[in-house]
């Protein structure tokens, strides 16, 4: 009889189950269009010497004592937005843990971006990347570095940008500073408004759009005007135009409304300098609107132009424009969906800091910048965040939300809010997604034991609906001081994705140490793949193998094991061939007949699994 092993393997399954956030739409039964309230070019323009050739205006301390130091946003418009009855109670779509380590992130660049140098608050700290560089612009100075974090230009006072635009404007640099690169044109754009006679106007928008993908070199430069204060303009770029929406207010000082503006784009990027404006007041019901920024290698579908939205009781209002820039009358801004979302505080938050009684201030009654935009052919993205009371006791979140269409109108595809119980507050975010369907989160970290902070998390594209963010919180950099004397914070942060690969996001806002003495970071990162705990399996070339006969053994583990452990019942093995207990693929001969039960353990940086 011949002498043969039998070899027993057995096996168990396990059951995974995810929470899945139900989606909500609800369209409103009315569409509110508003049409042009004007037709405008710009009242100046200039083609500016290369940049690197003009001499940095050296950022200096300002006399704002009109402003207190403070460049105000004017936070009127909301105050119907108080009245109504607020969640009370923990947030309904809460993730209040950190996730498993599954993805090691990598931090690339991480460096100080411009300083406090011109003594005021906030520093609305705004920054994109191109191809070749990154671009920071804050309150109230700007600089410029390679991909390597090489300073190529700066720190400059924002005036230098506009140095001999000569205008009304001239000598001013008043903030509200909006910086972006157009990847579809490999040009850069930036902005900031000019408020030369305070509090009265005429006020203007001043727009410089680069002659080449290069931001040292020279500029097309466009003043724009008022007559009301433009105040928190955000832009957002698309292939008809370079949008933009502000807050208005007569006088400075009175509510005036919302207001949507549309630069040709096509103009401006020619040089043009009859590029025209068109305006839309769409009045004092409405405030605070973030138009949708571009991203990613597929444009819109034709013939689609800008998208907004603005955040309202419980909900979020869809507003979309079909502009016509050869015949301005036919273009239109219509309220077209209003999206019902989970219940949310955006009220009584407390975000303090270690050893002072001076809190920061959350502006939780706003979207953040940006309103990312993507194409991904099936079904466009829309990504927007703003801050909540997430435990109904103060401590402040990041609501999230990932919108799509599918061609028929808008939905909220998930949500969550990102909140973990460990008495951090986390706020004043910015979120992205890059061309793989990966999210990024950027926010600014402060408690009572924490100084005011830099961190991010994201979630996996592979964990796409869930509303949970899997990807493990990660510091960019931890605060060293409080910062006193002021509560104001912010008031945006800037998370984009590096159109080189589409892969990577870069991260800017402020952080502090000490006094009003806030400093700013720019740092990069990207995702390592997922990993899960292993799941162990292997196979053998012979499952009756005759005595002394060498048998292969084969890892089949899933989820990139690191190390392995074999082991047999009975033990009367021999490892050969160089192989032993630890080998992935060990070489096994068995020195008696009989039934023999195998086991490997498979490891990874996650967790363990066995097999038997």
């Amino acid at each position: 009889m011949k002498n043969r092993v039998t070899i027993l393997k057995t096996g168990c399954f396990a059951f995974v189950v995810f929470f899945i956030v139900n989606l909500s739409l609800v369209t409103s039964g009315f569409a509110q269009t508003f049409r042009p309230e004007k037709v405008v070019k710009a009242i100046y323009f200039d083609k500016s010497q290369a940049l690197r050739d003009i001499p940095v205006i050296v950022p200096e301390k300002q006399d704002r004592s009109w402003k207190e130091g403070v460049v105000k946003n004017k936070m009127g418009f909301h105050d119907n937005f108080k009245k109504v009855a607020w969640w009370q109670g923990p947030d309904p779509v809460l993730q209040d843990y950190i996730p498993a380590d599954r993805s090691n992130p990598i931090i690339g660049q991480n460096h100080d971006g411009v300083s406090n140098l011109s003594g005021v608050a906030p520093p609305d700290t705004d920054g994109d990347v191109g191809l070749n560089h990154y671009f920071q612009m804050i309150n109230l100075a700007f600089a410029i570095w390679d991909k390597s974090g090489n300073l190529l230009y700066g720190p400059a006072d924002n005036s230098t940008l506009w140095d001999g635009f000569n205008g009304p404007w001239t000598g001013t640099n008043n903030g509200d500073p909006v910086v972006l690169y157009d990847e579809y044109a490999d040009r850069w754009m930036a902005s900031q408004f000019a408020l030369p006679n305070y509090p009265n106007g005429p006020y203007y928008e001043l727009v410089a759009v680069s002659q080449t993908g290069d931001p040292t070199g020279a500029w097309y430069r466009y003043a724009y005007e008022f007559s009301d204060m433009p105040d928190y303009p955000k832009f957002g770029i698309w292939p008809d135009g370079y949008y933009f929406t502000i807050n208005q207010f007569a006088n400075g000082s009175s509510w005036a409304g919302a207001g949507v503006c549309v630069l040709d784009r096509d103009a401006m990027i020619a040089g043009d300098p009859d590029a025209e404006m068109q305006f839309f007041d769409l009045g004092t019901s409405y405030g605070s609107l973030l138009p949708a920024d571009c991203d990613g290698a597929t444009l819109p579908p034709t013939g689609t132009s800008d998208y907004f939205l603005e955040l309202n009781t419980n909900s979020l209002r869809v507003f979309h424009a079909d502009i016509d820039w050869n015949n301005t009358s036919n273009s239109s801004v219509t309220v077209s969906q209003n999206l019902t979302t989970q219940s949310f505080s955006y009220s009584n938050i407390t975000i303090e800091q270690p050893g002072t009684s001076q809190e920061l201030m959350a502006l939780s009654d706003r979207l953040m910048y940006r309103l990312q935009y993507r194409n991904f052919g099936s079904y466009q993205v829309m990504l927007a965040n703003h801050t909540v009371n997430a435990d109904g006791n103060g401590q402040a979140g990041v609501r999230w939300y990932e919108l799509r269409n599918y061609g028929s109108g808008w939905s909220i595809y998930q949500q969550g809010t990102y909140a973990p119980a460990d008495g951090e507050n986390r706020w004043m975010a910015s979120i992205a997604m890059n061309g793989e369907g990966d999210i990024a989160l950027g926010y600014s970290v402060s408690s009572t034991n924490t100084y005011p902070s830099i961190r991010f998390a994201g979630q996996n594209a592979e964990s796409s609906g869930t509303g949970i963010l899997d990807i493990v919180e990660t510091s960019i950099f931890e605060g060293t001081a409080s910062q006193t004397g002021i509560n104001r914070w912010g008031d945006y942060s800037a998370m984009t994705v590096d159109p080189t690969d589409d892969q990577s996001f870069w991260f800017t806002t402020e952080y502090s140490n000490g006094g009003w003495n806030w400093r700013t970071r720019i740092a990069s990162f990207s995702y390592a793949p997922i990993v899960d705990p292993p799941v162990a399996d292997f196979s053998a070339d012979d499952t009756h193998p005759m005595v002394a006969q060498t048998v292969n053994f084969f890892d089949e583990s899933t989820n990139v094991p690191h190390t392995w452990s074999w082991s047999f019942s009975p033990s009367s093995v021999t490892f050969v061939e160089g192989t032993n207990s630890s080998s992935k693929n060990p070489k096994v001969q068995f020195g008696s007949a009989g039934f023999y039960t195998v086991t490997l353990v498979a490891t990874n940086d996650i967790g363990t699994d066995t097999e038997v």
